[in-house]
């Protein structure tokens, strides 16, 4: 039915549900599982609005890339251990939701899973979620998973 699943990670409790029914998935489908985790860096420290030196840039850089290797050195245990024979990490850059969309066709995705954080109200409008972006942008079938 699925022949490569994209699974969307942050280190988040509710990206560790999806993850488990994406290696479901996947071990059922006897399809490929596509670990995806996206590194932030922001240019601009939030507290005061004002650019970061480039050394402090690069630090920040080191720090993400060392988390993504974590999380998705994590995930592919988990995976692995479950069954799924094919496992690919991918670390993406900035916006999530662009790192997806651009892996998506890179790895021949045809179904993208991803965890909910059950924003609510005001904070939900104004900031919307990985999750309901994916929904409404990405090429293929999204599986949101609380």
């Amino acid at each position: 039915m699925y022949t490569n699943i994209l699974v969307a990670l942050d280190g988040s409790e509710h990206a560790a549900h999806a993850l488990n029914t994406a290696v479901g998935l996947a071990r059922r489908c006897e399809a490929g599982l596509v670990l995806l985790h996206s590194v932030q860096s922001n240019p601009f420290r939030s507290d005061f609005g004002v650019m970061v030196t480039r050394s402090a840039r690069e630090v920040l850089d080191r720090i993400g890339r060392e988390q993504a290797d974590a999380i998705l050195g994590e995930a592919e245990q988990t995976a692995r251990a479950a069954g799924v024979d094919k496992v690919t990490r991918v670390v993406g850059e900035g916006d999530p939701v662009k790192a997806a969309l651009k892996a998506i066709p890179e790895n021949g995705v045809d179904l993208v899973v991803v965890g909910t954080r059950g924003l609510t109200g005001l904070h939900e409008i104004a900031l919307g979620s990985v999750a309901h972006k994916m929904t409404v942008v990405a090429p293929c079938p999204v599986l949101v998973v609380k």
